[in-house]
């Protein structure tokens, strides 16, 4: 696979927000396919952006570091999760999808439709992995799998990169909306 350029400047950005939380003492996590690429110890595809779940308590303190990048942050404008954000290259090409959690005992929460709710994501999931001599704290891989069926139970199909990502861990994708599997 022919990595592309959009691709390797995520990659170099999450090494970035990495240290910036690391130096900052800023907890959270990387999901989506990067997490599972990163898991996998590889970038083994393109992708569209860094699915970024930082503390919500954290939220302006982030927003302000990109800011200060160059990056344009724009609220989704999502009625139903209203606490999430998109931000920019200066560019204009999309980067990051920002979806902060709140911490209650190891479960995390989000804003939905005005009240937190349960993420199905749970803090001692998270692997921290080496990438590039950086330690990177990603979503459990299997999560971010049962995600992308509870998508397809929503409505969408499966795409390609979904595809993918399931073969890159050694499962195929299987439809059963009545019960999504928890690892």
């Amino acid at each position: 696979m022919n990595i592309n350029q959009h691709t390797r400047q995520l990659e170099r950005l999450t090494i970035e927000i990495v240290q910036m939380a690391e130096e900052n003492k800023k907890e959270y996590f990387i999901g989506g396919g990067l997490a599972i690429d990163f898991f996998c110890g590889k970038i083994s595809r393109n992708h569209h952006d860094i699915d970024f779940h930082p503390m919500l308590e954290d939220s302006e303190w982030w927003i302000r570091q990109f800011q200060e990048k160059g990056y344009v942050i724009k609220n989704r404008s999502d009625e139903q999760f209203p606490e999430t954000w998109w931000v920019f290259h200066s560019n204009g090409k999309f980067m990051i999808d920002m979806w902060p959690f709140r911490l209650n005992n190891g479960v995390l929460f989000i804003n939905k439709q005005g009240k937190y709710v349960d993420s199905g994501r749970h803090w001692l999931e998270t692997k921290v992995i080496n990438v590039k001599h950086v330690k990177i704290r990603v979503e459990n891989p299997y999560r971010v799998l049962e995600q992308k069926t509870r998508h397809v139970c929503q409505g969408q199909a499966y795409r390609s990169v979904d595809i993918h990502d399931f073969k890159l861990l050694g499962r195929s994708p299987r439809i059963n909306c009545n019960r999504i599997v928890s690892i």
